[in-house]
């Protein structure tokens, strides 16, 4: 006569098959332990850079690719300033192909036209080496787009330098002008030495301007690399991986042994 089948045929049936269970869980933990020992050394670390802000000779900002956080990142040649970077740290170009990468680093709710961080993300088995290609990958980032403000900030320079000349040539001609009795003419070039010097201020102002907020830097370099595998992560992984295998001992044990209701009707 049939009966019911409960939780002890079950288990009667699991421990039957409790050493192919324990060997698919054995399995599973030596599995996931070469998984998390294999990725145990993969190291990242972030800098973080300004690729500058254009602005127009009335000094409204221009939106330009690498200045616009939507198309900032894809406006970056990574790979091309990454081998550039191996090569100054005399790394091997397998250490760099595909393990540095950029994003743009904005609040969801900024605006498409607003300005962003880059993010340049470097990768390596050592966490020193992953360090210097994200900061050095940075800084050639910067040296690329500094290329494009060369002519501002030179103009700016150049303004600065005939200024302070012509400042220091009115001020020897106003003082002897004084000196001689020359009032009229001193009072003039005193008006148009008010002048230059207003001028010069405005353009050291510029420059100032330009060097804290358009001009391309590095904003925060990477000072430590942090593992993409951490203990806690790696003992997650070898668990789950132990989980699988008991599952899968588990469900061969019943496909080999019978199900729990033909060997119920059997004893």
């Amino acid at each position: 006569m049939d009966r019911d089948i409960t939780f002890n045929d079950y288990l009667r049936v699991a421990w039957s098959g409790r050493w192919l269970i324990l060997v698919t869980t054995a399995l599973g933990i030596i599995v996931g332990i070469l998984v998390s020992v294999s990725h145990a050394g993969a190291y990242s670390a972030t800098s973080r850079v300004f690729l500058g802000q254009a602005v127009s000779s009335q000094g409204v900002p221009l939106q330009t690719p690498l200045g616009t956080s939507l198309t900032q990142a894809g406006s970056v040649d990574i790979t091309a300033a990454a081998t550039a970077a191996a090569q100054q740290l005399g790394l091997p170009a397998s250490e760099v192909v595909g393990h540095v990468h950029v994003s743009a680093l904005l609040p969801v709710t900024a605006p498409s036209n607003a300005l962003g961080v880059l993010l340049v993300t470097a990768s390596n088995a050592r966490p020193a080496r992953a360090i210097q290609l994200a900061n050095q990958t940075a800084q050639i980032l910067v040296s690329q787009s500094s290329t494009n403000f060369a002519g501002e900030q030179q103009a700016l320079e150049a303004q600065i330098s005939q200024g302070k000349a012509e400042v220091a040539r009115l001020t020897r001609q106003v003082n002897g002008l004084t000196a001689h009795g020359g009032a009229g003419a001193a009072v003039a070039d005193g008006a148009l030495l008010a002048t230059v010097q207003s001028n010069l201020a405005t353009a050291e102002i510029s420059l100032a301007k330009y060097q804290q907020a358009e001009a391309p830097t590095v904003l925060v370099k990477a000072y430590r690399a942090a593992t993409a595998n951490p203990n806690s992560k790696r003992l997650q992984s070898i668990v789950l991986a132990g989980l699988v295998g008991f599952i899968l001992g588990l469900i061969a044990t019943f496909i080999w042994r019978g199900s729990p209701g033909a060997r119920a009707a059997q004893s």
